[in-house]
């Protein structure tokens, strides 16, 4: 995670503050579209009878304000390629073994997609902030000490959860990639505070889904813990992706500069 050390004089409340500028309002557009072609094209699935959703609104008006918050054009598309094809992976996965199903019984439904890079961008909005938060308060060694009780704890209590479905090739895959994501920490700093940051915005997108209905589990819990907290080690995993691609990215750049120079 990128650490503005010019930031550090600065209050939390100017830390803040300066993220928002004429890029968000573009943003803001952007997103506000996005949402906008989905209703339209779904738009036999919204039920207007029930009135407002205030837990919903709230969710996304929030999000809204993180995604609007420190845009940067580059980094924003890398996590948003990156969350889109992961969450599609993710989505595949689990409502083909049936963990959970849509009440569309869509395998996954299309329309649900958008919302995993909008989620991939809230969530790296708010590692951020966390991150300001704690910055010089708590020791290093202790992000090494946490990462190594939280996210394996998690793997071994997500693979529980799935455990009716081991048999099954795509959750091999999967437990395979949570051993490697697990494995490949580089900056547990970061990582601390992203599985923090997704676990938190998990547990409002998980009650939500499951207390209306939107999607169910196989326990029919509303929803399973381990459910709300896959969601940070969700940032982990998209986050060693947009790693692997800004490297490729990189190296692309690189290389056609060589033979720019070289022409």
């Amino acid at each position: 995670m990128a650490r503005d050390a010019s930031s550090s004089e600065q209050g939390f409340g100017s830390f803040l503050a300066v993220g928002w500028d004429r890029r968000s309002l573009i943003a803001l557009g952007l997103l506000v579209s996005v949402g906008a072609a989905v209703g339209y094209r779904w738009s036999d699935l919204i039920d207007s009878s029930g009135g407002m959703d205030w837990l919903l609104a709230g969710t996304w008006v929030w999000m809204a304000a993180l995604l609007t918050w420190r845009v940067s054009l580059r980094r924003d598309l890398v996590f948003l390629a990156v969350g889109l094809v992961g969450g599609g992976v993710i989505e595949w996965w689990g409502t083909h073994t049936r963990i959970w199903t849509y009440f569309t019984l869509e395998r996954p439904p299309l329309w649900i997609l958008p919302a995993w890079p909008i989620a991939t961008l809230a969530i790296d909005r708010m590692a951020r902030m966390l991150d300001r938060v704690i910055a010089s308060r708590v020791p290093e060694g202790w992000f090494w000490i946490a990462y190594w009780v939280l996210v394996p704890s998690f793997v071994v209590s997500m693979i529980a959860f799935a455990r009716h479905t081991v048999e099954i090739t795509a959750t091999q895959v999967v437990i395979a990639l949570m051993a490697g994501v697990t494995l490949a920490v580089r900056d547990p700093r970061r990582d601390v505070v992203l599985f923090a940051a997704g676990s938190f915005l998990g547990i409002f997108l998980e009650y939500w889904g499951t207390s209306r209905q939107c999607w169910t589990y196989y326990t029919e819990q509303v929803p399973p813990p381990v459910a709300a907290v896959a969601h940070g080690f969700a940032a982990l995993a998209f986050a060693r992706g947009a790693d692997a691609l800004n490297r490729v990215i990189d190296t692309a750049f690189d290389r056609r500069l060589a033979v720019s120079g070289n022409s």
